[in-house]
């Protein structure tokens, strides 16, 4: 039975939105949850926010990383959560109340490797500009779809500890890790998706997207993504 979270956040340049993601989680998590954030070398206060949330509150852990860039640092928070379910999580969105309870109690009802929940995309001063995205997009499971136009998103993603022997170490020139995360679950283990919105996503100025990208780079990364996946099932196989 699954019963604790670990989540995993991703931190670089983040001061202006940070510490309201950081409260729409902590007011979430039990005494035996962890918010662990990789921090990644900025150039504002991002470090000073979070060591002061480190000092008041137990359940907060910065640690350093030093593979920089969006999937190293991921990485970096995946590898040092240790609870029982762990939640991917931006620096920059708001999590709507419930997320972490409903999400626990269907990884437990499902049993599956990944849980995707549906989101709201909100403005930088929180109102929400979109229909749920999987409505908007038409967000569904389907290899060979997600593999051609991916739809997956990582601030929606959580997965039981034991996951990790799938998804973990991801990949690094794989640059959309999120990618990289629903590809592997769906090709050699379990998905589900969850219709409830439990995230508002932030669309603003400084966001980290690698959304738009020239065709040749995007062939590369599924080229990528395609030796990563035989890798994968080659070593689980061992």
């Amino acid at each position: 039975m699954l019963r604790t979270a670990s989540v995993a956040m991703a931190a670089y340049n983040g001061e202006r939105f940070i510490a309201q993601q950081i409260d729409s989680v902590l007011e979430q998590l039990g005494p035996e949850d962890e918010l662990v954030v990789s921090y990644d070398a900025s150039s504002d206060r991002t470090l000073e926010v979070l060591e002061g949330y480190a000092a008041r509150d137990e359940r907060v852990r910065v640690v350093e990383n030093d593979r920089p860039g969006v999937v190293g640092n991921f990485n970096n928070a995946i590898a040092a959560c240790a609870k029982d379910v762990v939640f991917i999580c931006d620096q920059d969105d708001v999590w709507v109340p419930g997320k972490r309870d409903a999400v626990i109690a269907r990884l437990n009802e499902t049993g599956a490797d990944l849980l995707i929940h549906n989101v709201v995309h909100i403005d930088a001063e929180g109102e929400v500009i979109s229909r749920p995205l999987f409505e908007e997009y038409g967000i569904r499971p389907g290899l060979l779809r997600n593999f051609a136009a991916p739809r997956y998103s990582g601030c929606c993603m959580a997965f039981p500890q034991a996951s990790k022997r799938l998804i973990m170490p991801m990949p690094e020139d794989v640059i959309n890790y999120d990618h990289w995360v629903g590809m592997v679950c769906e090709a050699l283990g379990s998905i589900t998706f969850m219709d409830d919105v439990y995230l508002r996503h932030r669309l603003h100025g400084d966001n980290v997207t690698t959304s738009r990208r020239a065709l040749g780079v995007i062939a590369r990364q599924r080229l990528n993504l395609l030796r990563a996946l035989a890798r994968r099932r080659r070593e689980l196989r061992r």
